[in-house]
């Protein structure tokens, strides 16, 4: 009786695309909060539990409780919802536990963020164009030994980059600097071939208002941390700084990027333990993460994924890559969807390294922005 109860239950879970075609109830979810009965499909929140590959007792009781019909949900704050009318209606409630937050105005949209510049593409893990992938952002720490870059990020709007929690864990913001339009470290301003012709503007050196690590980082999980500069960028981007596109549409919050052609990109050590003086990038493919446990020989958290090098070359992101972008492009635009987070020793492994899924803390990062 249990099995057919829960069979029932899985049944609803059932992706659907159909728009809904009724009218669109108010409902109350197992705590009581209100929300809108609608296809599981247009609530990202729910949608992401129902696809994950193994769901926890407790997610599944979660997902119960959220049953309001027939393949419908009670979704707090779900995507645009088109009914029989012409009109197309929008929920959102300030009091979002598991769903969008409202404030997602504050991230770019599409056509001004993730676009590339670069004359050519570079393949096997060689030194970009100097304002190819302009969202990098290289993390400067203050120390008479062991300072300067270690670790990278990605600029997401005008007050915020987004980097792993291991890179500001029990560092202090005053000794930290963001370096942004930043190619070659040891310049400034980045010339190429010593061309004082062809040059990039003065990189943008900013202080840090703010270290923001996830509550719930330990032991490489959940290893994710905003960092809210002090002075917010100018709303209109320069050539050489710009943020890289988020994946908020529904379609990319549903997709897993498995088996999927990605970069990387920062000043890492290369296979000789050097670290780079210039931006570096290199091509990797996507794994599954049972592929990448087995080759780990670890257990990863689904909020992690995995990438490696597609071809017999050792390409693979170095210590100085942490907390850099994984990123994907689409139709010619360029989203985060990981961070690097650990992985096997640099250029000693074909072994895959491991990412912080980003459509996982999507929600995190749109509660903890602010204007």
């Amino acid at each position: 009786m249990k099995s057919c109860i829960f069979l029932s239950l899985c049944c609803v879970l059932v992706i659907s695309r159909w728009a809904s075609s009724q009218e669109i109830e108010d409902c109350l979810t197992g705590k009581a909060h209100k929300g809108k009965c609608v296809s599981i499909a247009n609530c990202p929140s729910l949608l992401r539990i129902a696809q994950s590959p193994v769901i926890s007792e407790s997610d599944k009781l979660k997902l119960r409780e959220h049953v309001c019909g027939n393949r419908k949900v009670c979704c707090r704050s779900p995507l645009q919802v088109t009914t029989t009318s012409t009109t197309t209606e929008s929920y959102s409630y300030d009091d979002v536990e598991e769903s969008q937050p409202t404030n997602q105005p504050l991230l770019p949209k599409e056509n001004d963020c993730g676009l590339d510049t670069a004359s050519q593409r570079i393949i096997g893990g060689d030194i970009t164009d100097k304002e190819q992938f302009r969202w990098t952002v290289a993390l400067d720490y203050k120390h008479p030994r062991t300072g300067g870059v270690k670790c990278g990020g990605s600029l997401i709007n005008t007050r915020y980059v987004l980097t792993a929690a291991h890179c500001v864990f029990r560092v202090q913001k005053q000794d930290l600097t963001l370096r942004l339009g930043e190619w070659d470290i040891e310049q400034n301003p980045d010339c190429e071939e010593e061309d004082e012709e062809d040059c990039n503007p003065e990189v943008r050196i900013v202080r840090v208002s703010q270290i923001l690590i996830h509550p719930n980082y330990k032991d490489k999980t959940n290893d994710i941390a905003l960092l809210r500069m002090e002075q917010a960028l100018p709303d209109e981007y320069t050539s050489h700084i710009l943020p890289i596109c988020m994946p908020l549409s529904a379609e990319l919050m549903q997709d897993a990027f498995t088996n999927r052609n990605v970069s990387v990109v920062g000043w890492g050590k290369n296979e000789k333990e050097i670290r780079s003086r210039f931006k570096m990038f290199a091509e990797l493919i996507t794994i599954n993460n049972q592929r990448c446990e087995q080759a780990l020989e670890k257990p990863l958290h689904d909020t992690q994924m995995c990438a490696q090098s597609f071809t017999e070359t050792i390409r693979d992101t170095c210590g100085g890559d942490s907390g850099g972008p994984l990123q994907i492009q689409i139709k010619g635009t360029y989203y985060l969807i990981g961070i690097v987070s650990h992985g096997p020793p640099c250029g000693k492994t074909l072994l895959p390294a491991v990412y912080t899924r980003v459509t996982s803390f999507l929600d995190w990062i749109l509660q903890n922005i602010t204007d």
